[in-house]
């Protein structure tokens, strides 16, 4: 289903879905809501109006139905900014050139000339796309000079400099990005308070993305920073050293294993639990023995076994270290 968008604020989003669905759209001062028709599935549009052309968008829910929205484009620079914390949008730029977004990824663009803007929404379950738009001409009034010190393409689209070329930056967003996501998903704040605190984490989310572009076109793309993405590597890492205590687990084995590199785990361990590979590796494998000392049912060495360890002398000592008894008296008391 194509639906087109004459005016890409929020009042023209909601009235260019609301003449073509049977949509329950209401508006109240800076925020608007449309809920889409059961066929097209359990699907809210939330959109916040901050003036001085910043708005801010949350489509969440389900989607039944093919749904395509077409943007009209005008002399305007628009800077756009997308977050998908979970789900699949399409952006066509020209007829092309188009790129695809799926989970855990984050992205900024500003298209340039009269090609209308196509954003393509593929049937899917549970999702959660963010999306910010700068409309520049109107945004950058009072503040040229700050613009300055971004990097030259993100300044230009600020200042509403005209450009010949399409600019499009993406990658997997950083936890930093993917915490701010979640307090503006979960906020139970109400009243005025709710719209200071939609519109500084909206401002905070193009400050980061932004950020990561300086930095990446500065420095490169940054091994070493963990992102959302790298949470479910990292959590799979663990999970598989918890279910396979009986290996021998290396660093380099565990990165091979889930498809990562062995900083990437090393940084992550320690970003996400505090702990190193090896710190987390002896933890695990103590916890299970412990759990098979107390049931009893198996002797020392088997239990060694089990848990990893080859020799029996380094489990005892291991194993005293950790619960202040060897395991035969521990299994006694």
């Amino acid at each position: 289903m194509l639906i087109k968008v004459e005016n890409s604020n929020p009042e023209g989003i909601h009235n260019a879905l609301s003449s073509k669905l049977n949509i329950k759209y209401r508006k109240s001062g800076y925020e608007h809501q449309s809920n889409f028709p059961l066929k097209q599935g359990n699907l809210i549009l939330k959109s916040f109006h901050f003036n001085d052309g910043f708005d801010f968008n949350i489509l969440s829910g389900d989607i039944s139905t093919f749904i395509q929205l077409e943007f009209t484009e005008d002399e305007n620079n628009y800077l756009r900014y997308f977050f998908i914390k979970k789900g699949e949008l399409i952006h066509t730029i020209t007829p092309n050139m188009r790129y695809r977004l799926t989970d855990n990824y984050s992205c900024m663009v500003m298209a340039r000339g009269e090609n209308n803007q196509l954003f393509t929404f593929p049937i899917q379950n549970d999702v959660k796309i963010l999306f910010l738009q700068i409309e520049t001409k109107r945004f950058s009034i009072d503040l040229k000079s700050d613009f300055l010190s971004l990097p030259p393409v993100i300044g230009n689209s600020l200042m509403n400099y005209q450009s010949g070329s399409h600019f499009i930056y993406h990658s997997n967003y950083t936890l930093s990005i993917s915490d701010t996501i979640n307090e503006i998903l979960n906020t139970q704040k109400e009243g005025i308070i709710k719209r200071f605190f939609l519109e500084s984490k909206a401002l905070e989310l193009l400050w980061l993305q932004t950020e990561l572009y300086n930095k990446e076109l500065k420095l490169g793309y940054n091994q070493k920073l963990i992102r959302q993405h790298d949470v479910i590597i990292i959590t799979k890492a663990k999970d598989y050293i918890h279910n396979n205590l009986n290996k021998n687990i290396t660093i380099s084995s565990l990165s091979r294993e889930v498809g990562t590199n062995e900083t990437k785990l090393k940084t992550g361990f320690k970003k996400l639990y505090g702990k190193t590979f090896s710190d987390i590796l002896r933890t695990e494998r103590l916890n299970k023995a412990k759990v098979l000392v107390e049931e009893g049912q198996m002797s020392i060495k088997e239990i060694a076994n089990s848990c990893g360890y080859t020799s029996i002398s380094m489990f005892i000592a291991r194993f005293k270290e950790r619960f202040g008894d060897t395991p035969g008296r521990y299994m006694k008391s």
